[in-house]
């Protein structure tokens, strides 16, 4: 059985969480011919971020980020979560931005939205 929750909170606050989730075991039946034994319980992160930076590094984010979708059927749950935080699509930018350098290997990194800041006496309010 696969439950699937999002959780918002202080980083620290919700690693405590998963970690207390995950030090938990339940019965399981491996094999019908023994006794039931006990499986750890299976806290796999599917998580979803809001990074917030100034509007005027929106490319060099998007060029260090990289964000995609990966399966036809993501673009209809990635249009309904943008639509849940108000939030636009993702525009394309230019093959000559650089990047920042940062660590991403094995992670998939789909694309949801972008949402503007709000300005006060023009100022970002990030």
């Amino acid at each position: 059985m696969h439950l699937y929750i999002i959780t918002r909170g202080c980083k620290h606050e919700v690693d405590r969480f998963v970690n207390e989730l995950s030090a938990k075991y339940l019965p399981y039946e491996y094999d019908n011919t023994k006794p039931k034994g006990v499986v750890q319980v299976g806290v796999r992160p599917i998580q979803l971020y809001e990074i917030a930076f100034p509007e005027e590094h929106l490319e060099k984010m998007l060029a260090t980020i990289k964000p995609s979708l990966f399966h036809k059927w993501e673009a209809k749950f990635m249009f309904v979560l943008r639509k849940i935080l108000k939030s636009k699509p993702i525009p394309k930018i230019s093959d000559d931005v650089l990047p920042m350098p940062i660590y991403k290997d094995n992670i998939e990194i789909a694309g949801i939205g972008i949402k503007k800041d709000a300005y006060k006496d023009g100022i970002e309010q990030i």
